[in-house]
């Protein structure tokens, strides 16, 4: 082997979605493989919430996160929807 065949890691194989077929040495089962795109469908999810752009004026919500879409008015939590 070159020294440049020693940097070039070797080709993962994946599924045409881009989930790897071997970890760690180890070929993945169906379920295992299955469990992951339903994990990066989640994850496509979650980044596309993040996409939205941000409320113009409304309340913060980082000050309480644990509140899930209240708002809090005058020590009360209220829920528009």
């Amino acid at each position: 082997m070159t020294e440049t065949d020693q940097d070039q890691p070797e080709a993962i194989p994946m599924t045409s979605d881009g989930i790897p077929l071997v970890v760690n040495g180890r070929k993945l089962t169906e379920v295992e493989v299955q469990a992951l795109r339903e994990a990066k469908a989640r994850r496509d999810r979650i980044d596309a919430r993040a996409d939205v752009p941000k409320e113009k004026g409304g309340a913060d919500r980082d000050t309480e996160p644990t509140r899930y879409l209240d708002w809090e008015l005058k020590g009360r939590a209220v829920d528009f929807s």
